[in-house]
């Protein structure tokens, strides 16, 4: 045989090609191979079988991961708890997100077949625990994000508003939110988009500056580009020599300042009340209560 011994007789090649095509083992290849194009060319293989379960399950999984991003989408959009007392399904106080989940189920083929495994312990990877929540509230928190500096760097110019506070764990906090206009509307109109807190250890100017000038560097924003700056009335903040708004004018003379108007504001209403007996003695009793 040609496919095992092979040939050396280069002179009767040609009689012995002949001899081969008419033997039962060319004849019972070239049937197999024949049968396998029709059967590639017609999708029935067959492992065809395997690989339509394949393709279902490929569908049920992307269905899963649909309705649990939607479910992530709304507690987050509403800004509610996602946790409760437990994470396992069907049981008490197992928070909002696994009884959204539990609600989809009653009424949705894919979920009930989805939780279905999950009692059966068909399936030890369910993506309902807290890690892929928090993933998920991460990623779209990072879309989010991309679409609003998107948004700001359209727009080319900003202003950049400052406000530190004191987060439960007693760590300074200080926010920062770009305020420009967004011309990716109809109507063009003035947005302020918060884009995220920076850890403060150093509440000095010179510190809340360097947290600040670093901040714009991470989200790509050019300092150059900042036209304005708006602070609360703290001495590190407004301050004409070592304030934030001073060290910022001196990398861009154009970041003009514009002390905050609501604490401005409450300064002002709380001279106003230090000013009346009344009001002392009024704030003075519901402090107390």
């Amino acid at each position: 045989m040609l496919a095992t011994s092979g040939l050396n007789d280069w002179h009767n090649l040609a009689q012995r090609l002949k001899s081969h095509e008419a033997s039962n083992e060319h004849i019972f290849g070239m049937s197999k191979w024949i049968e396998s194009e029709i059967r590639l060319r017609l999708n029935e293989t067959i492992d065809k079988s395997v690989e339509d379960q394949i393709k279902k399950e490929k569908v049920h999984w992307k269905g899963v991961l649909e309705r649990i991003i939607e479910a992530v989408k709304t507690l987050a959009k509403n800004n509610l708890a996602f946790r409760g007392d437990n994470e396992k399904i069907y049981q008490k106080n197992n928070g909002i997100f696994l009884s959204i989940i539990e609600m989809m189920a009653k009424h949705d083929p894919t979920m009930r077949e989805h939780l279905r495994r999950i009692s059966n312990g068909e399936i030890h990877y369910h993506y309902l625990g807290h890690n892929i929540q928090n993933e998920l509230i991460q990623m779209l928190a990072n879309e989010v994000k991309s679409a609003m500096i998107r948004r700001i760097k359209d727009a080319k110019y900003f202003a950049v508003i400052l406000d530190c506070t004191p987060d439960i764990s007693h760590m300074e906090q200080m926010s920062l939110v770009i305020r420009c206009v967004d011309v990716s509307t109809t109507t063009i109109q003035v947005e302020e988009f918060f884009l995220q807190f920076l850890k403060v250890e150093d509440t000095t100017g010179s510190g809340l500056f360097e947290e600040l000038e670093e901040g714009l560097v991470t989200l790509q924003l050019d300092i150059g580009d900042c036209r304005g700056q708006g602070y609360d009335n703290g001495s590190n903040m407004k301050g004409k020599r070592k304030g934030v708004q001073k060290r910022l004018l001196d990398k861009n003379p154009r970041a003009f300042y514009m002390p905050c108007g609501c604490h401005s504001l409450n300064l002002v209403l709380c001279d106003m009340a230090n000013s009346c007996n009344k009001a002392i003695s009024f704030f003075g009793v519901l402090q107390r209560i």
